[in-house]
């Protein structure tokens, strides 16, 4: 080759060089990103090919053999490699993970074999022919392996690409476009001494990935919903979840499941659920069963609520056919020794303690002594009062269980009020509200509130007071019921325990009629705020969500 031929080949893979090293460079900015690492491997690799073919011509690399065989070698290594890099690129970027599994494992160790018997029989003494034959073998056996490897990554990514709305066409065209553009155009060769097949391809690529990094989001990856399901929403949950077939064997579960009954994962599979599973023999385990059993686990003896689910092949007869069953398990111990707790403790409160106070009281009258006589009479009725509340709290969380109905927030504002203005109330007590606002809820649970809520602003204060309750429409389709009072206000403390949501021996309220408010506004989805008010008092407001209120 001339003088001039030779510069202008190696321009021109300096020139690939360049652009390939620029692109990386423009990757690295981004390396943070899910899918970086791997995209980012195979453009160095690139580039690097692209620096040894600027190597391999120059003219002084074909006078150093050494020298010259470790550009060929590297170049021959470099191509190996890719194919591999490309299909950790492509299970990254479809949210399968890049993490060693036996399969991935099996698949590195079915490329390097080829390429390590072809080294292991160089060192042996065979005739010639034999040795080129066995050596041609190798050789095209790696590359079909390569060929599959190449064909598995694309397939991935068009695939996916093909069917995700947020991946355009045009991006995955360029990538897998740049990745085999080296070695179409270097397995098609070419007559021209200057840019022969491999530096025509490297151009071709460091092209195409400039454009596909400064245009398309190449490295965040956009995972594949069933897999981002079973390898993190699946194994993070809390409940155990078990996969049966339909004779009840297991054919896989979450790592919850092999905690909860110290199996690994591994061991579960092809066994009887009964035998993994210590309380389910005479569960109904059918899809759309549900129940609570108690099972035996590593914790001892627990409360679980079960629910049983079919799964559909998407991929035959347009997913109508259950191939298999998912149950899933709930520990619900706790909760539901909670609940008893709470429901003997309320039954006690309401029952037991209403009645001794009753006998209190009627013993109260025979004390002779006015000012003990009053004590015990007042201690008496406030904690009749609490009762009271509890009982109304009850009543609240059964009620919201009913279906809503329209319920006019005028009307149950002026009858609250009607209630309040009796003549030994020390205070005025005002209304404002359109002739009707009507909203779908629950009528009791909202009369309580309101209830509670001007009975708080008339008692809770020292002086005669003014209370004034607004009903009117709020922003984004909701309704306002606001009392407001210019007494002593709510404490801040109180206010601070309902914003924690939680009671301890140092921080607890002086009642639960607070409480019950906000139980009440939460069961009704709706929000409660407090402010104070200008110069003195508070103000509530109970904010309702309704898309169809009227006014």
């Amino acid at each position: 080759m001339s003088i001039v031929g030779t510069v202008a080949a190696v321009t021109l893979d300096a020139i690939a060089s360049a652009l390939l090293g620029w692109t990386t460079w423009l990757a690295l900015q981004s390396r943070d990103r899910p899918s970086a690492h791997p995209f980012i491997a195979i453009l160095a690799l690139l580039t690097t090919m692209a620096v040894l073919s600027v190597l391999a011509e120059l003219p002084g690399t074909a006078a150093i053999p050494l020298l010259s065989s470790l550009v060929e070698f590297g170049q021959f290594g470099i191509g190996i490699v890719i194919p591999g890099v490309w299909v950790m690129y492509a299970l990254s970027y479809t949210g399968r993970g890049t993490g060693l599994t036996r399969w991935r494992v099996a698949m590195f160790l079915g490329i390097a074999l080829p390429l390590v018997l072809s080294a292991a029989i160089l060192f042996v003494d065979l005739p010639r022919t034999v040795l080129e034959g066995l050596l041609a073998s190798f050789l095209g056996t790696e590359i079909m392996l390569l060929f599959g490897l190449f064909i598995y990554g694309t397939y991935l990514l068009l695939g996916h690409g093909w069917n995700h709305a947020r991946i355009s066409k045009l991006q995955i065209a360029a990538v897998i476009s740049a990745v085999a553009a080296p070695y179409y155009a270097g397995g098609a060769g070419s007559s021209d001494p200057i840019a022969d097949g491999v530096t025509v391809g490297l151009l071709v690529s460091g092209g195409l990935f400039a454009v596909a990094v400064r245009r398309y989001p190449v490295m965040t990856g956009f995972p594949k919903a069933d897999h981002v399901a079973r390898t993190h929403v699946v194994e993070a949950l809390q409940e155990a979840v078990i996969v049966l077939d339909w004779e009840d064997h297991v054919l896989d579960a979450n790592a919850t499941t092999a905690e909860l009954f110290d199996r690994s994962t591994a061991s579960m599979i092809s066994d009887p659920i009964h035998s993994v599973v210590d309380g389910l023999d005479g569960t109904d385990l059918s899809a759309g069963a549900t129940g609570t059993v108690t099972l035996q686990t590593t914790k001892g003896r627990r409360r679980f609520q079960y629910s049983v689910s079919a799964v559909n092949d998407a991929e035959v007869d347009g997913g109508a056919d259950a191939v298999a069953r998912t149950v899933l398990l709930r520990d619900v111990t706790d909760r539901q020794t909670r609940e008893q707790r709470l429901s003997v403790l309320n039954r006690v409160l309401r029952h037991n303690v209403r009645n001794e106070l009753d006998v209190i009281l009627a013993y109260a009258d025979r004390i002779d002594d006015e000012t003990v006589r009053d004590g015990i009479r007042d201690s008496a009725t406030d904690l009749v009062d609490l009762s009271d509340k509890a009982r109304e709290a009850e009543d609240v969380m059964t009620a919201s269980a009913d279906s809503p109905e329209s319920v006019d927030l005028a009307a149950v504002a002026r009858d609250v009020v009607e209630q309040h203005r009796t003549e030994d109330q020390p205070c005025e007590i005002l209304l404002s509200c359109p002739d009707e606002l009507t909203v779908s809820s629950h009528r009791t649970i909202i009369w309580q509130v309101l209830t509670e809520l001007v009975g708080n602003a008339i008692e809770h204060t020292d002086r005669p007071t003014h209370v004034e309750v607004t009903v009117r429409g709020g922003p984004n389709g909701a309704a306002e019921l606001v009392v407001a009072d210019d007494g002593t206000g709510i404490p801040h403390r109180e206010r601070k325990i309902l914003d924690a949501g939680t009671e301890t021996q140092l921080e607890h309220g002086s009642g639960i009629g607070l409480w019950f408010v906000n139980w009440a506004v939460t069961q009704l989805g709706g929000e409660l705020a407090f402010r104070e008010n200008d110069p003195s008092g508070s103000v509530v407001t109970v904010r309702l969500y309704d898309d169809e209120y009227d006014s």
